[in-house]
């Protein structure tokens, strides 16, 4: 089996700094499977091909977008006349706009569940864009590489807002399309949604099976297959996500205790030993290296 060559973010990232990279590729060539160091959302603008990701193949055409995480290798065969545009995020970046859309269904549909789902092979669906929401996004994705070409004053926060608008988007016109998103990858999406907004809160397994309408048994069968995780540690990685909020600058005279109420844990102990289990360090060192 040959190798699978590794896109590295310091070779298409002009500016390290930087946290987006756009590529286009007005005829984009048969090639062969990579992985990237980043994240790729690849939008094809006109033309056909066939995109093979994890084993699966499937025909691609103007509107549709593809996600594309630093764990998964892809490749295109049989292009014809092929046009994409490739916006390359850095992973810190993107994880980021979760703060943001999480709250959005369509936003976990696509971005947290379709690419577990095509992680196990069962690619059933995917996002593909009317032509007037293909042209609003084109025409942010040229404000956006404008703006990162400027490098002005300003200019890191203003890409981040197109990022976010971009995503936005994407996101919600995944949860509109009822054949791009399949009813129970919706439910779960509305799950995934409440914990982001409300992980501090105390939550239950009878909770979360109630906002998916299914029974705790069937709930945590189908989260597991979803998205590779329990219930429960889902919940823990939202918590800590808001505990390095709290250590890196926000709030800096609260104690780690007080940050391990703040996020939903009952026992500082038992935080930190969440906190290192999900990020390899404590949480005192991870405040001093902020």
């Amino acid at each position: 089996m040959p190798k699978i060559a590794l896109l590295r973010q310091e070779t298409h990232f002009p500016d390290l700094q930087a946290q987006v990279a756009i590529h286009r590729q007005p005829i984009q060539h048969d090639i062969r499977s990579h992985r990237h160091e980043f994240i790729e959302i690849a939008i094809v603008l006109s033309g056909h091909g066939v995109h093979v990701t994890q084993g699966a193949r499937h025909q691609v055409q103007a509107g549709d977008v593809l996600v594309i995480n630093s764990s998964r290798s892809h490749a295109y065969e049989n292009t014809r006349s092929l046009n994409l545009v490739n916006l390359l995020i850095r992973e810190d970046i993107f994880h980021e706009t979760k703060k943001q859309l999480g709250s959005l269904p369509g936003y976990h549909a696509l971005f947290t569940l379709e690419p577990v789902r095509w992680r196990r092979r069962e690619f059933t669906s995917h996002l593909r864009l009317k032509a007037d929401d293909l042209k609003q996004i084109v025409a942010w994705v040229d404000a956006l590489e404008e703006e990162t070409r400027r490098k002005s004053e300003g200019g890191l926060l203003l890409a981040r807002a197109w990022i976010i608008l971009i995503i936005g988007l994407l996101a919600r016109r995944h949860g509109r399309n009822a054949a791009n998103a399949p009813h129970l990858e919706m439910r779960l999406g509305r799950v995934l949604s409440w914990v982001e907004q409300h992980a501090c809160e105390k939550l239950t397994m009878a909770g979360l099976a109630a906002q998916a309408a299914m029974s705790e048994r069937t709930f945590l069968r189908r989260f597991r297959e979803a998205t590779g995780c329990s219930p429960i540690d889902y919940v823990i990685r939202a918590r800590i996500r808001r505990a390095t909020e709290y250590l890196t600058g926000r709030n800096p005279d609260l104690t780690i205790t007080e940050i391990a109420y703040r996020c939903g844990f009952l026992d500082s102990n038992y935080f930190s030993r969440q906190f290192r289990r999900f990020t390899g360090t404590s949480p005192r060192v991870y405040r001093k290296q902020s």
